[in-house]
Formats: C-alpha cells, sequence, structure tokens
C-alpha cells in the first residue's frame, strides 16, 4: 500500500511540471492547442517504442484479451486529455490542476454504479473531503471562467473511463509483476496514441521546428508520470489512485508560486499570503482524505 501512495505522489509531481510546461507551450505559441497534443504523443510513441525491446515478454496473451480494454484507455484518454489542454490554455497550471480531484468523484460514481464496486461510508467521506479540498484550492484567489471548468468537468470524465480501462489492461499483464506488466501497458497505449496522432499531424498547418522542440519537455514529464501512474492503479486500484493523485493540486500551486516568484507571471499568477495559507489548509484536507480512505480501506 505504501509503495501505492508513493508511486501516485511521483505521478502527481510529473503531471504538474506536465501542466506547466503545457501551459509555456500555450503562451509561446499562442496555437490551437490540438499543436500539442498532436506533437507531444508522436514524441510519446516514440519513447514506447524504444522501451519495448527492453520490456516485451516472452509470451502474451492473445490481442483480443487485451484488444478492447486498450483502445478503450487510450481513446478515452485522448478525449479527456484534448478537453484538459483546451482549459490549461485559458488558464494557469494552478489553477486548472486542482479542479482534476473532481476525478475521483466521478471515478468512484462510476464503479459504485456500473462496476459493482463497493464503498463503505469512511472511503466515500474521504472522496467528498478530496472533492471538497479541490474546490477549495481552485477558488482561493478567484474562481475559474466557466468555461474552463467545463472543459475541466469533460475532461475528468474522460480520464475516469480511461483508468478503469487501465486497470483492466493492466491485470491482463499481472503475470509480469507490476513495474514490468504497467511499463508495457504505457507503451502500448502511448503508441496507439502515436499513430493517431501522425493520422492528425496532416490537418496542422504552419508546423514548426521550435514547436517539436518545445513539446520535449511536455512529454518527457507526462511519459514519466504515466509509468508512475500505471503502477499506482495496479498497485493500490483506481479510486484509491485517483485520490493520492489529486497531491498534483498542492504540488501544482507549490511550483506554479515558485515560477511566479521567478517573475514569470504570464504562466503563474501571483497570489496573496491569504490565498497561499487557504490553499494549504484545503491541502491538509486533501491528505486527510488519504490517510481516511487508506485506514477505512
Amino acid at each position: 500500500m505504501v509503495i501505492g501512495i508513493l508511486l501516485g505522489v511521483g505521478a502527481a509531481t510529473f503531471q504538474s511540471f506536465a501542466y506547466l510546461f503545457s501551459r509555456m507551450f500555450s503562451e509561446q505559441f499562442k496555437t490551437n492547442p490540438i499543436y500539442l497534443l498532436t506533437l507531444s504523443h508522436i514524441v510519446l510513441a516514440i519513447f514506447a517504442l524504444l522501451l519495448f525491446p527492453f520490456f516485451w515478454p516472452d509470451s502474451m496473451p492473445p490481442f483480443g484479451d487485451y484488444a478492447l480494454s486498450l483502445f478503450g484507455s487510450t481513446i478515452f484518454y485522448l478525449l479527456g486529455h484534448a478537453c484538459l489542454f483546451l482549459a490549461l490554455a485559458n488558464s494557469s497550471a494552478s489553477r486548472t490542476s486542482p479542479l482534476l480531484g473532481l476525478k475521483v468523484f466521478i471515478l468512484a460514481l462510476i464503479s459504485v454504479l456500473f462496476l459493482d464496486g463497493d464503498m463503505n461510508y469512511a472511503q466515500w467521506l474521504a472522496v467528498l473531503m478530496s472533492v471538497a479540498a479541490a474546490a477549495v484550492l481552485n477558488w482561493s484567489g478567484g474562481s475559474m471562467p466557466w468555461q474552463c471548468i467545463v472543459w475541466i468537468l469533460s475532461a475528468c470524465v474522460g480520464y475516469s473511463l480511461s483508468d478503469i480501462n487501465i486497470k483492466i489492461l493492466i491485470g491482463h499483464f499481472a503475470y509480469l509483476g507490476l513495474f514490468h506488466g504497467s511499463t508495457l501497458c504505457v507503451c502500448f497505449s502511448y503508441f496507439l496514441c502515436g499513430l493517431i496522432s501522425l493520422a492528425a499531424l496532416f490537418f496542422l498547418p504552419r508546423l514548426t521546428r521550435q514547436m517539436w522542440i518545445h513539446a520535449i519537455p511536455y512529454s518527457i514529464a507526462w511519459f514519466a508520470g504515466m509509468l508512475f501512474l500505471f503502477s499506482c492503479f495496479g498497485s493500490i486500484g483506481v479510486v484509491f489512485g485517483n485520490i493520492v493523485q489529486s497531491s498534483r493540486g498542492l504540488i501544482s500551486i507549490l511550483l506554479g508560486t515558485v515560477v511566479a516568484a521567478a517573475g514569470f507571471e504570464h504562466i503563474e499568477e501571483k497570489v496573496q499570503l491569504s490565498v497561499l495559507a487557504r490553499r494549504i489548509s484545503a491541502a491538509i484536507l486533501m491528505i486527510g482524505a488519504i490517510a481516511l480512505f487508506y485506514l477505512k480501506s
């Protein structure tokens, strides 16, 4: 369980850096978010190809056994990611990331209503606490435009459906061990994302060499985050994994504070100490949700 929590925190950390790099790309090139979505996933597919020789197993389950979960995790992920990029193009990463904590509640609802999931009252309280923490983290210092909130909620639905399929996909490769099987699933998923992105590449005008170069930092951070996240889901499950992953809200806020203090206020806005204090209080609430879910599981 402890290993799973650490993996989730690692995923949250790398994702926070990825969101920041996404915002930097958007601010520099002033392009449609589909540009970074496409370029980065082609780069991610190259990473997957480089890792395949090291993680390809001696024996594989039949493709038909895991095809549905592979395609489901990939398609829903791309839809959710596109919605997130639309939100990041119009708001700072430290404002957008905390609201993704709502995914925990959406995921728990999907699990209970459609997948015969079972959670006790204390665990539901933990989920609600994490949602409340995400709301306070977001609204401290002013709320986001409603269009951004709609995009983030749409992203949460897409990510939730993707996460459920990721858990199923990892189960098909559990015989390889947690890290080996999870890494192989990451490679499968992002190789497929790259193939889809190659098709989209032909519809994007005015691509430049600088765009490709500036897509690399985001791609590295995101790929590292996914290696941690897939292993986290394989270790402690999707709902609890997402509660731990919600710590990215606090990490993004701290990272944003550093970036703003360094003078990059066009990327991250400065906040008053009173706002920072409220956000820290919300972070403590998030930690309490993680502890409650862990102790009552």
